[in-house]
């Protein structure tokens, strides 16, 4: 009879998590790149989000977990170096994020002058700057300061030094730097949706009772997945860095820090392909051993609606939609005309 001791049920737990989390973020990471209908700013900057959290999620699945599992010293005295890999993801996921909100907001404010602002250029040059913000200081705080973030097997999970160097990077330069950066995304936001929502109501007259459902409903629907991404970050980082150290049950810690951690990544997958119909429309084709080519035909054969979020037209399309007012635009979700998105430099 196998007796599982407390490290294997760590372990197990883990990888329960991680694992569908690491399936979700490469499935995202994969597709985005063959879907026409995700050929924008909207999809190159989800890609970007996706890369990091798949790699955060597979290294907790493929490393932690074997080295928690079958209690490996040599991957324990090098965790040091997986901590930094683990950290770096966990930012280039939150600048990500960042860019995203300020892509749906020019998207709703600067209609006409989308196109140049999230060219592919600057797009690109958004997701370059998202990477260097995230690997270049980490080299100065996590190598050069000698600040390290290791694996501790108490309660299993990485633990940072407590040097007074390490304490002070611990506290401003990750969780103040975390939460300032959440709190202007939900800014960002719910800017965003309220002036949807206003010029909704302003044209309430002029649309089909149909037309005004949908697009209400699209409104909830994108208010939904912000609040559910921002909710998952923001609880993950008042149990690492806070509710942790208040409690003393092993267990307890646990689940507050390193199932924390990990869920936030797995959750976020699930959130953008749940709240992303590209992604939905995909699966039935992957069960089916189709090719994602046969999908997207399809998709360009009966092109849903422009989305002002996640993709944006020829600058002609942009300006004949706005002079029929905002309302022609079904602003939430990843629908779009992708094909028609001009990559201006």
């Amino acid at each position: 009879m196998i007796v599982l001791q407390d490290h294997h049920i760590a372990a197990l737990c883990v990888f329960l998590v991680s694992s569908c989390g690491m399936t979700a973020n490469w499935f995202i990471t994969i597709f985005i790149r063959r879907l026409k209908s995700l050929q924008n700013p909207f999809g190159w900057l989800t890609g970007s989000q996706a890369i990091g959290e798949a790699v955060h999620n597979s290294l907790f699945c493929l490393y932690f977990v074997p080295m928690v599992f079958f209690d490996i010293e040599w991957m324990k005295e090098y965790s040091r170096h997986c901590g930094h890999v683990l950290l770096i993801c966990y930012d280039i996921t939150i600048y990500s994020h960042l860019f995203i909100s300020l892509n749906r907001m020019c998207a709703i404010f600067f209609p006409l002058r989308y196109n140049r602002i999230f060219s592919y250029r600057n797009t690109m040059t958004a997701i370059v700057i998202s990477w260097i913000l995230a690997i270049v200081p980490s080299f100065y705080f996590y190598v050069y300061e000698d600040c390290k973030f290791l694996y501790a097997g108490d309660f299993y999970h990485f633990v940072f030094t407590t040097t007074p160097v390490c304490l002070f990077i611990t506290w401003y330069t990750d969780f103040l730097k975390y939460v300032s950066i959440v709190v202007i995304i939900c800014v960002l936001d719910i800017i965003t949706v309220a002036r949807v929502h206003f010029a909704r109501l302003a044209m309430a007259g002029t649309t089909s009772t149909q037309s005004s459902k949908k697009r209400k409903g699209d409104e909830i629907n994108f208010l939904k997945q912000a609040c559910l991404q921002a909710g998952v970050f923001v609880c993950e980082l008042i149990t690492y860095f806070i509710l942790e150290a208040k409690v003393q049950d092993k267990w307890s810690k646990f689940f507050l820090s390193t199932v924390a951690w990990v869920f936030v990544h797995c959750s976020d997958g699930f959130i953008t392909i749940i709240f992303n119909r590209e992604f939905r429309t995909v699966i039935p084709c992957a069960c089916m051993k189709r090719s994602v080519q046969i999908g997207t035909t399809r998709e360009s054969a009966h092109p849903p609606a422009g989305n002002m979020f996640t993709a944006s037209s020829s600058k002609s399309r942009l300006t004949d939609s706005i002079a029929k007012n905002t309302e022609n635009y079904e602003v939430y979700g990843a629908n779009a005309h992708s094909s028609a998105y001009s990559r201006q430099d």
